[in-house]
């Protein structure tokens, strides 16, 4: 991590890992800001990292029987069948298998971009189900879902659901702005990257990627799904097991195993868990700069957060890089934690 620093590839970094539930990792390097030291308790952006909470809040309603996976969405959200949407069902949500466009590229407000999802037509030629391309506007689906189905607001379901039970008490997808003003200093913000920070960015309330927090605490939402705190074990293997296997993602241009929100590997290193990684690891990347994951077998979580944007190419070595040296070090009894 401080190599990358020392090569410009990043200002600062957080690295935190458990097994069994207890933390051996814990550890901030560089800055958040300019002159401003990284901590372990500076508040993050996770970006795509964030996609597993929303299709966990899923697997919430479902085991409670308050929907079911091959449900189509228009029967929870009528208004989405329109423009030939009406065979999209909820897995095919969760597996970036039903084809959703938006014509709304920028920052909206979350209605907004829920009405312009559902008004839209699909991609061309595409039949939900038959083929895959990474869908984040999915997520917004999911998201409206959630809130539909449970009757509550979405970020308020996922404080109260998902963080609270995980003590992500530093976490949210989209921060209330008087919450923002008071923690603003505490907010890192990555070079180049010119929305990173500001009040309109922290705020809006993006399923997609918009969790903010400490990255340590999105270790804890992967504890948590270890030990069957969230889910139970029916669920739990469900989500994470391969419904998809080797497909080609048209819009990654790779070959990807997916579960059910959760990537499950991937012939991009960029997008995969390191070398010592078992089959069963589960997890989410966030752009080039994020990345959560549980290994099963080894009972160990494990979230990474980058302070700076690198090429696809340098986070394809990097990435597996720190993922196989933090294998290795906890294999060989290590044990580092710091406050930053």
């Amino acid at each position: 991590m401080e190599r990358g620093v020392d090569r410009g590839w990043h200002t600062g970094a957080q690295v935190y890992a458990s097994v069994r539930g207890q933390v051996l990792i814990d550890l901030a390097i560089g800055e958040a800001r300019p002159g401003v030291p990284m901590a372990t308790s500076t508040i993050v952006e996770w970006a795509s990292a964030t996609k597993p909470i929303p299709c966990v809040g899923i697997g919430l309603l479902w085991e409670r029987g308050l929907l079911d996976l091959d449900d189509p969405v228009h029967l929870h959200i009528p208004e989405f069948a329109a423009a030939g949407k009406h065979r999209v069902t909820i897995r095919h949500l969760l597996t970036h298998t039903g084809g959703l466009t938006s014509t709304i590229a920028g920052v909206a407000p979350p209605e907004e971009i829920v009405a312009d999802i559902c008004a839209a037509p699909l991609a061309d030629g595409w039949t939900p189900g038959a083929r895959c391309a990474y869908n984040s506007i999915a997520l917004w689906i999911i998201s409206e879902l959630v809130a539909r189905v449970s009757g509550r607001r979405f970020g308020e379901f996922v404080r109260e659901e998902i963080f609270g039970p995980c003590r992500m008490d530093d976490c949210w997808i989209g921060m209330p702005p008087d919450v923002y003003r008071e923690q603003q200093d505490r907010i890192a913000v990555i070079p180049g990257f010119s929305p990173s920070g500001t009040e309109a960015w922290v705020t809006w309330a993006r399923p997609t990627g918009g969790a903010h927090g400490p990255i340590g605490q999105l270790g804890r939402f992967y504890e948590a799904l270890l030990n069957r705190r969230l889910l139970s074990v029916p669920t739990m293997e469900a989500m994470t097991t391969r419904h998809l296997c080797g497909v080609e993602d048209e819009y990654l241009g790779e070959t990807v195993d997916r579960g059910l929100g959760f990537m499950l590997g991937s012939s991009n290193p960029a997008h995969g868990y390191g070398a010592h990684a078992s089959p069963r690891a589960f997890g989410h990347g966030g752009r080039t700069w994020s990345v959560g994951f549980a290994d099963p077998p080894q009972d160990l979580a494990v979230a990474v957060y980058w302070n700076g944007m690198a090429d696809a190419e340098t986070h394809a070595r990097r990435l597996p890089d720190l993922l196989n040296a933090i294998y290795l070090d906890l294999n060989s009894g290590c044990s580092v934690a710091g406050s930053g």
